[in-house]
């Protein structure tokens, strides 16, 4: 038992040093490709790219963990975010977008590996426990939260003749710390066994598991769609400032981990039904205040219940995942739930781009009330001693 709360501290810290590169990069991305891109709206392509790469790949790193462990790839995992942040520190020195776009990929396959901290920190723990092992992984983020947005405010003019450059490299230093950290995770690989394993789709035709990816998928990929165009709305549209950016960014990012220390323990005291209700009604409230007004503590406020909707549901969902699965059916329930998630959050990420510069801010956030009220129908509708586990 020692072993496995070592294991969630352990992948706790990596968790929150992996999402403060992220969190760099989803700051910046859409900031540093309007000035590279030769279209605007382009702007957002290279964190598009990446969501999609995430996807992509994360069935392969799934089943590639099943075979030859967790940590293995987890260290390929940081191995390649550090080298993608140092690519797209030299594509902003050399003003290249095709290669921006590559360590763009790079990171996208990092986050395929970085996906699996929070199922791997329930792999060994009893069912009671899974809610709160992955809540605890996940509050890992609130280091993401302090330190993300601080290294953006002062490093993006660093060097004044190539801005954004200097953050990108702090990126790539993170990831060197994130690689020294999970050297020492623990995990043992399931062992074979001779029971006939449940075929897939038997697992995900339950309702249980196709509630628990639509709110997981659903939340996410509204997060991706709100958080990648709103520093381009704050910065280029506003006029509010970098400083403005992060600062919003920063408490939507507080948001969205900071409940995680409790959302385990919620979880277990109301079930998972009521949390998933809880937020999607905090993302109706968002998406409400998005539209009333475009100064900063409207774009704050907005942020931060975006921020606390997205925990209730992406936890709310991953708790349902984790726990239909035998340890021999993880790596291939795992990696097809996530990548059915990350479809819909690259899909949110390219439409944000393309919806802000075409559409403004105002109706591309009124479209993010069709998902989350086809989601709100799923949840109301399901009767729920069908789904006992939630």
């Amino acid at each position: 038992m020692e072993q496995e709360k070592k294991n969630i501290l352990v992948l706790s810290v990596a968790q929150g040093l992996s999402i403060t590169t992220t969190n760099i990069n989803m700051i910046n991305t859409g900031l540093v490709g309007s000035i590279l891109a030769t279209d605007p709206s382009y702007a957002t392509l290279p964190l598009s790219l990446q969501f999609l790469t995430i996807a992509i790949t994360l069935i392969p790193v799934s089943l590639l963990m099943g075979k030859i462990g967790r940590r293995p790839m987890f260290l390929i995992g940081a191995m390649a975010a550090f080298f993608g942040c140092l690519i797209m520190a030299y594509s902003i020195f050399n003003k290249v977008f095709f290669l921006f776009i590559v360590g763009s990929i790079l990171l996208g396959f990092s986050q395929a590996n970085q996906q699996f901290y929070r199922y791997a920190a329930a792999d060994d723990v009893s069912i009671k426990l899974k809610s709160k092992a992955i809540s605890l992984v996940l509050a890992g983020g609130l280091i993401a939260a302090i330190v993300g947005p601080e290294v953006s405010r002062y490093s993006f003019d660093f060097f004044s003749d190539y801005i954004y450059l200097a953050t990108y490299l702090c990126a790539a230093l993170i990831q060197i710390f994130n690689f020294g950290i999970l050297i020492f995770v623990k995990i043992k690989k399931p062992k074979p066994v001779k029971n006939l394993i449940r075929p897939l789709s038997k697992i995900l035709i339950r309702k249980t598991v196709i509630i628990a990816i639509l709110a997981a998928s659903v939340g996410y990929s509204l997060m991706s769609f709100i958080m990648t165009a709103t520093p381009l709305q704050i910065v280029n549209v506003c006029k509010l400032g970098d400083s403005a950016s992060a600062t919003v960014i920063q408490w939507h990012v507080i948001a969205m981990f900071a409940p995680s220390f409790f959302t385990g323990s919620i979880i277990n005291f109301l079930g998972n039904r009521k949390v998933m209700l809880m937020g999607v009604l905090l993302y109706i409230l968002s998406i409400c205040i998005s539209i009333m007004g475009q100064t900063l503590e409207y774009f704050w406020i907005s942020l931060f219940l975006c921020g606390l909707g997205w925990n209730f549901l992406y936890i709310g969902g991953s708790d349902i995942i984790a726990k239909s699965a035998l340890p021999e059916e993880r790596a291939k329930v795992q990696g097809v739930s996530d990548f059915i998630i990350f479809i819909f959050v690259a899909s949110g990420s390219f439409l944000a781009g393309s919806l802000h510069n075409n559409l403004g801010w105002e109706i591309m956030m009124f479209y993010t009330s069709i998902p989350i009220t086809i989601l709100f129908l799923s949840i109301v509708l399901i009767n729920p001693r069908e789904i006992k586990a939630i």
